[in-house]
């Protein structure tokens, strides 16, 4: 099996190319930043270094906001092809503070109360009306930027004139009390395999590492545990961290498609790219299995095993024919490959040139 890792080359993302060589038999690294994706009427393809970039069996992409339309556009290319642990829309609305709120609502998710305000004068009414203190974010960033709390409308107001110069929409989010703590799940499929409750450094209340919060490991109880399976899903991704505020009922704060490892490494002792490289091993194993299931049923019925000749339905649309993947494995002609075609009513040959 074949992965590729396509991402900024990170720490966290080499720690888990290195631990997907005990899994896979050929890894390789992309750089996203010598990426790009071509489109046109007949075509959707990803280019590396301006070369066509190979097929995977497996294709695991990790990026900052910056590179969410292009992690999407790649993730296009390979849909139903190569098993992607995150769903090509992922990558629009996970790295989007707000849409990620607004799918966790869609589905019965408890989030804190949140406004969404384009400009800077409705977002000034909205906060005529909260309860302080309020969380005041803009859609992106990440490790705590761009995420800060004002105690009183003054200081909201300030905060506010202070973010304009990132020309994004504010979201304002009522502010649960945790004595300044969250906690940080890494989800696998419908699993937890790592936890740790952060705890904000001293006249700090974000509590992310990257911000100097402290990390102490912990056990989610299977209710939290649901929450953050449940939210992963609700993104449409099979691997990323939950961030979950631990009030009367557990509220989510945030989804992250590419979290980092250090840290909550460190903190609970588990060896967690490790465990990310062996989900993605056995998911592919699985979406290899269903394919080639799948290749089966296009198949209604086999006339002649030795002519590798059958029966099955043909989908035309608009005048075309599309043939099913099936054939074009057994007839062993490649893409843009030259043929010649003899057609009379009722029948069709096709041969290579």
């Amino acid at each position: 099996m074949k992965v590729g890792i396509i991402s900024l080359l990170s720490e966290s993302s080499k720690m888990i190319g290195k631990e997907c060589r005990d899994y896979f038999d050929k890894v390789e690294m992309i750089n996203i930043r010598d990426v790009n994706v071509s489109s046109s009427t007949n075509s959707l393809e990803t280019l590396y270094n301006a070369k066509k970039l190979d097929t995977f069996d497996c294709l695991y992409l990790r990026g900052s906001y910056k590179n969410a339309l292009l992690l999407r556009a790649i993730s296009e290319c390979y849909l139903n092809t190569t098993y992607l642990p995150i769903k090509p829309d992922s990558f629009t609305i996970g790295h989007d503070k707000f849409l990620t709120i607004l799918e966790l609502q869609k589905h019965g998710i408890d989030i804190p109360k949140t406004y969404v305000a384009s400009t800077i004068s409705s977002a000034k009414k909205i906060l005529e009306t909260v309860n302080y203190p309020v969380m005041v974010k803009i859609p992106s960033g990440t490790h705590g930027k761009g995420v800060m709390v004002a105690d009183s409308y003054a200081a909201a107001s300030s905060v506010l004139d202070t973010l304009e110069v990132f020309k994004q929409p504010y979201i304002i989010q009522d502010y649960v009390e945790t004595n300044a703590t969250d906690v940080r799940a890494i989800v696998l499929g419908d699993k937890v395999v790592a936890a740790m409750r952060r705890k904000a450094s001293n006249g700090e209340l974000r509590a992310n590492i990257h911000m100097g919060g402290k990390g102490t490991p912990i056990e989610l109880d299977y209710n939290t545990e649901r929450i953050a399976v449940k939210a992963a899903r609700a993104v449409g991704a099979e691997i990323c961290a939950i961030d979950i505020l631990e009030s009367r009922k557990p509220k989510v704060i945030e989804v992250n498609l590419s979290p980092g490892l250090r840290g909550i490494t460190s903190v609970t002792k588990k060896n967690v790219a490790g465990k990310v490289a062996k989900f993605l091993s056995e998911r592919t194993k699985e979406f290899t299995e269903n394919k080639k299931k799948e290749n089966i049923k296009e198949i209604i019925g086999v006339i002649d095993k030795d002519k590798n000749e059958i029966i099955t339905n043909l989908d035309i649309k608009l005048g075309r024919i599309r043939l099913p993947q099936i054939i074009s494995k057994l007839a062993d002609i490649k893409d843009e490959e030259e043929v010649v075609i003899k057609v009379v009513k009722g029948r069709i040959e096709i041969e290579k040139h």
